[in-house]
């Protein structure tokens, strides 16, 4: 048995623009035969472009991305895994674990620790609850990993829950609910008084956090005990042609204790 951790490109999204390539290739080919005027066949042949040279990028980024191809995600994971101080002892949890990959790799990482993923599992990514079980199984941490689903604006645990919190890539794709500073604030609720956090998203997007210097700051303040920031991008490394918009501009990671 092997893990499946999907990819943050859904093959369906390829599938989609292979199609799209198809159909404007057969319409060109049409166009040319019946001898359609031209400015019709100027735009089956912008489009025939725009979606082919679409589809080689999307399929870049999908081997570039892939644990079995390029493995970017997987030293993403371990960077966030490896910002974690922590001594191993008690309950991890992972919020926004997707295909469970994160959370798997803690719990291999400490092995005397019970660590729990959650997620809301829309229909936007490839991932489920019974995607995670079954990486579990295939890595053998079924003892000591758990999924459920669970929303990220309103964890379902109580206070001081969990002795160390992690999360990548989740916050800034949710936009209903708590602002993002609010939902930073809702992760660390659930984290025990000197538990520990690694917490990874494109906090530089000044459109996506604003002033984000000020956010540290009150969470300095108020809420953690120790703080610590630091530039993803040079420190994985993530290469430059993806840190744009839309991308992974501004990825970064805060970490420290409660």
């Amino acid at each position: 048995m092997k893990p499946n951790y999907g990819n943050w490109v859904p093959k369906r999204l390829l599938y989609v623009l292979l199609i799209a390539v198809l159909v404007f290739m057969a319409l060109l080919i049409v166009a040319l035969a019946d001898g359609w005027e031209w400015p019709w066949m100027v735009l089956v042949a912008t489009l025939l472009v725009v979606s082919a040279g679409f589809l080689c990028y999307m399929t870049v980024l999908y081997h570039v991305f892939s644990f079995s191809g390029g493995g970017l995600m997987g030293r993403v994971h371990e960077y966030v895994a490896n910002r974690l101080s922590w001594d191993g002892q008690g309950r991890l949890l992972d919020v926004g674990c997707g295909a469970g990959a994160l959370t798997i790799r803690c719990a291999k990482k400490f092995p005397e620790a019970c660590s729990m993923g959650i997620d809301y599992w829309g229909i936007k990514w490839d991932y489920s609850q019974r995607m995670c079980q079954h990486n579990a199984e295939a890595e053998g941490v079924t003892d000591r990993c758990t999924f459920q689903h669970g929303d990220a604006n309103d964890l379902d645990f109580a206070d001081n829950s969990f002795d160390a919190v992690v999360s990548n890539f989740v916050y800034h794709e949710i936009n209903d609910g708590k602002n993002r500073e609010e939902l930073l604030r809702e992760t660390i609720r659930v984290l025990k008084p000197g538990g520990s956090f690694a917490l990874q998203d494109l906090f530089g997007q000044k459109s996506t956090y604003g002033d984000f210097q000020g956010i540290i700051e009150r969470l300095r303040a108020n809420t953690v005990s120790e703080i610590h920031y630091a530039d993803s991008a040079t420190e994985i490394p993530i290469p430059k042609w993806l840190r744009v918009s839309g991308m992974m501009s501004g990825v970064g990671i805060i970490y420290g204790k409660k």
